[in-house]
C-alpha cells in the first residue's frame, strides 16, 4: 500500500511503480508493477491509498524493493502572487519532511533537491541539512504510520509556468489513406503576475545578463 495526502494526490498526473531482481551488477531491468487507486476506510488519515501488486509472493524473511515514481502539477505556488519586470519569480512547495507511510517505518530520510541555490526560507525539522540546493531531511526513526512533519521550501524559479487551458486536435484521413494531425493550444503563464510597466528595453538588457 502507498499513501499520498488529499493535497498531492488532487494535483496527481502520474504514478508509477517499478521493481528488479538482483542487486549490484546482477541487478536486472526493471519490472513495471501494477497499481490500482483503493478508497480509503479511515478518512481521518486525510490520506488517498493506491495498492501496489508485486511481481511475486514474497516468502517469510524475504525482502523486495520498490521503486515509486509521481509526476504532480500544480504544486508550486507562486509567493508573492505579482511582481515587476525585473523582480525574481519565487514559489512555496509544501510537503512533509518524511514520506506519509501506511507502515510504521524504522528509518526515513527525505533529499529535496532545489533548481535554485536562492532559498528564502525552509521549515527547520531537525535533523536537517542544507548544501547548496540540496535539502536533507532526516534521517528519522521509528516513524508512525499515517504521521507527517509539514514543511514549506521558499525559493526562486524564473522558469515560465506554461498551462495548457485549451487544446484542440483535428485528424484529417484523406481517400488515399493519409493522415493529417493539427493541434491548437491555448497556453498561458500560470506564474506570478505581472504588475507595473513593462519595457523591452529592460527585458533585453535581463538576457544579456544571464
Amino acid at each position: 500500500m502507498f499513501a499520498l495526502p488529499f493535497s498531492q494526490a488532487n494535483n496527481l498526473a502520474f504514478i508509477g511503480a517499478s521493481t528488479s531482481e538482483g542487486k549490484g551488477k546482477n541487478k536486472g531491468s526493471a519490472i513495471n508493477l501494477p497499481i490500482k487507486l483503493t478508497q480509503s476506510k479511515d478518512t481521518t488519515k486525510d490520506v488517498t491509498l493506491y495498492s501496489i501488486a508485486l511481481n511475486k509472493a514474497l516468502k517469510p524473511g524475504e525482502s523486495v524493493s520498490v521503486e515509486i515514481y509521481t509526476v504532480s502539477t500544480h504544486a508550486l505556488k507562486p509567493f508573492p502572487a505579482e511582481i515587476t519586470q525585473s523582480d525574481a519569480q519565487l514559489v512555496l512547495y509544501d510537503d512533509s519532511a518524511h514520506v506519509v507511510s501506511p507502515y510504521n517505518i524504522k528509518v526515513q530520510m527525505s533529499l529535496f533537491k532545489i533548481p535554485s541555490t536562492r532559498i528564502e526560507s525552509y521549515t527547520k525539522v531537525e535533523p536537517i541539512k542544507l548544501t547548496n540546493n540540496e535539502l536533507r531531511y532526516g534521517p528519522y526513526e521509528n516513524v508512525l504510520a499515517y504521521s507527517s512533519k509539514p514543511i514549506t521550501i521558499h525559493y526562486e524559479n524564473n522558469r515560465p509556468f506554461a498551462v495548457v487551458e485549451k487544446l484542440e486536435r483535428e485528424i484529417e484521413i484523406s481517400n488515399w489513406g493519409n493522415i493529417y494531425v493539427t493541434e491548437n493550444y491555448h497556453l498561458v503563464h500560470g506564474g506570478a503576475h505581472h504588475k507595473g510597466g513593462f519595457s523591452r528595453y529592460v527585458l533585453d538588457c535581463l538576457k544579456e545578463c544571464y
